[in-house]
């Protein structure tokens, strides 16, 4: 029985002092390392712990697109002294449409027919800067309901076809599919489809705002750039057109307003 007391007393000590060792060795290893921080902090003053660390959460990116809009009006209308039911008179089409006041959003808009392009119906000189600004609005019980949207620009001003085959460039909604759009330039070549959301625009107010230097131009749907190239490729800006969709199903709409055009004073 002693012979077993004995046994279980050394076999305590020998854990014991095994456990105090390690603790002893992990205290001396921590003095250690701090003490080598603390030399190599003097002999390289300034110098950072280039150790890599795990970061929590996602690196957040500044927004740093911005359109920047004429400060000189050219042109504006929100259809505020158009009468309600008419065609207003500075705009013309291959259709028809009408001003109608939207009293859930408010303001009066330009309602589109289906399949009908409209242009102003006088010409405007645009410099080699300036800036185009308009609101769109689809009623709908979904966007699917509707084909595609387009705005852009075209060389002449006339009235032939829905959307004239002499387009400079053109934006296209593509309602449909609810999340695609295209940017296209017959002059510069260029054909770019890219995803954006417009199933959330069902019944909501789509800020649109193009930003022209030249051959370049930048466009907006709300606060998203979603063309920033050369449109124009040597082209000169003269006729703006806005094209309603081929289809617009279950009494789906499309309409505008707000629309402005500005240049740069210096």
């Amino acid at each position: 029985m002693k012979t077993k007391a004995y046994f279980f007393l050394i076999t305590f000590f020998v854990i014991s002092n095994v456990l105090q060792a390690q603790i002893f060795d992990k205290i001396k290893n921590k003095i250690e390392d701090k003490a080598n921080e603390v030399i190599d902090e003097g002999l390289n003053p300034g110098k950072k712990d280039t150790t890599k660390k795990s970061r929590s959460g996602r690196i957040q990116l500044e927004n740093t697109i911005s359109f920047y809009p004429g400060d000189s009006i050219v042109y504006a209308s929100n259809f505020s002294r158009r009468q309600l039911g008419s065609m207003p008179g500075d705009w013309k089409t291959t259709g028809s449409g009408s001003v109608v006041p939207v009293s859930q959003i408010g303001g009066n808009w330009l309602k589109m027919s289906e399949r009908t392009t409209y242009k102003l119906n006088h010409s405007i000189y645009y410099p080699d800067d300036f800036t185009i600004e308009f609101d769109l609005l689809v009623a709908a019980d979904k966007v699917d309901d509707l084909s595609s949207l387009y705005f852009g620009f075209t060389k002449d001003n006339s009235l032939t076809r829905w959307i004239s085959s002499d387009n400079i460039w053109y934006a296209e909604l593509q309602y449909m599919n609810n999340n695609d759009i295209v940017v296209s330039s017959r002059s510069a070549d260029i054909y770019q489809a890219s995803d954006f959301d417009l199933e959330t625009y069902a019944n909501q107010v789509m800020h649109v705002a193009i930003e022209v230097h030249k051959d370049n131009v930048k466009v907006f749907l709300d606060d998203e750039k979603i063309a920033d190239t050369k449109l124009f490729n040597g082209e000169k800006a003269k006729h703006f057109f806005i094209s309603s969709p081929l289809r617009q199903q279950h009494k789906a709409a499309t309409l505008f307003s707000n629309f402005n055009i500005s240049v740069y004073k210096d």
